[in-house]
């Protein structure tokens, strides 16, 4: 199958990325400096990310509201204008289609922004649901996405933009229009990280314009462009899911830490899935774990607690921050509570790995501080 490429693919082999298919896109994984160092420096200065292979779409209309409050699961009514919201996106079965940000612009105006692997899917899905009275339109190909992530993040963005403005921008909140050097970009304080930071969106002809002046600008502060690479072990170690790992279309979307996402007041396809699963009681639970030595677990290794077969490991990478220590995502038929002790083992080797249930995140993270702060 053909991988697409971002607006921004020349430019990451112009600087000596390792190209790699992702969800039917070739990305990047790391660049010369390594993945380690484009960690770090996203947890101490400041990465900056392609993210143009996710979908966007608009939805406007006078019924906007009330589908996307019965379409998706979280709180959409009590959001105002350049707001963002997490949301999942189930199936009549409680099943997670996908995971994905909602963007409020008006009552009648709406942006959803949603992984690239499920971009047909859930557009189809959304097609399928949407009443006379809603106009939904795919703006994914017109639309160039980067992150800048990093506590030096601010710092590099008020160069253009007044900081006071900046300054005032809540979490999950948005900025639209802001111009840098003449080019129109929607600034959202949100990321994948958990590093304070921003994703911006502006029209694809100005992608490699914006990516080239963020670099350079920013390299005086230690930006470094970040592949996939980084992008997994940031986002594991602030405690985030990645759909088709953690979250799944064919799994009840209950048991695990991210259950904030569901408006239990309202009414959502998948309510009445979710209530009869868990009256009937759970079989899947995801949970974070560490081991104790310097060898990670890999996805599908069997998990046991007390010589009992627990679960499989589902997400593990070595956490740069921690000094790399192996830590990870964990599936179960039980609800494991933090100090449970594990043994990890790959079926038909004699290898076994020791380590323990924990809370997450699994570093302290700067992604609710004040902007202000970091000016």
């Amino acid at each position: 199958m053909h991988a697409h490429k971002t607006p921004l693919f020349q430019t990451h082999v112009q600087l000596g990325a390792k190209m790699v298919n992702f969800s039917g896109w070739m990305l990047p994984l790391w660049y010369p400096t390594g993945q380690s160092r484009e960690h770090h420096a996203t947890r101490q200065a400041c990465g900056l990310f392609d993210i143009c292979h996710m979908g966007e779409f608009e939805i406007t209309g006078k019924g906007a509201k009330p589908y996307l409050s019965y379409i998706l699961t979280n709180h959409v009514d009590r959001i105002t204008d350049g707001q963002a919201l997490y949301n999942f996106m189930l199936n009549e079965s409680g099943g997670v289609i996908d995971d994905c940000i909602l963007y409020r612009f008006n009552e009648e105006r709406w942006m959803l922004v949603v992984n690239a692997a499920n971009v047909q899917k859930d557009w189809n899905w959304l097609k399928m649901h949407a009443p006379g009275d809603v106009v939904l339109e795919n703006i994914s190909h017109q639309t160039v996405k980067i992150d800048l992530q990093g506590p030096k993040s601010p710092k590099l963005l008020s160069k253009w933009i007044d900081r006071d403005l900046l300054g005032s921008l809540k979490f999950f909140r948005a900025l639209s229009y802001i111009y840098i050097e003449h080019v129109p970009v929607m600034i959202s304080r949100t990321g994948y990280t958990g590093e304070i930071g921003f994703e911006l969106y502006t029209d694809v002809g100005n992608g490699v314009h914006l990516w080239n002046l963020l670099l350079e600008e920013g390299r005086e502060d230690g930006l470094l462009p970040c592949g996939l690479g980084a992008r997994d072990t940031l986002r594991i170690e602030a405690g985030l899911p990645l759909h088709g790992h953690e979250i799944l279309p064919g799994c009840v979307g209950l048991g695990h830490q991210w259950e904030f996402v569901f408006d239990w007041e309202k009414l959502f396809i998948g309510k009445e899935a979710l209530l009869k699963a868990r009256k009937k009681g759970l079989k899947r639970f995801v949970v974070p774990f560490r081991l104790t030595g310097p060898r990670k677990a890999m996805p599908g290794w069997d998990v046991f607690c007390d010589g009992d077969f627990a679960g499989k490991v589902i997400s593990a990478v070595l956490s740069p921050t921690l000094g790399n220590i192996p830590i990870g995502f964990l599936e179960s038929g039980h609800h494991l509570t933090a100090g449970t002790e594990i043994e990890c083992r790959q079926a038909g080797r004699d290898l076994s790995l020791n380590g323990m249930i924990c809370e997450m995140p699994f570093v302290p993270l700067t992604a609710r501080k004040k902007i202000a702060d970091f000016l």
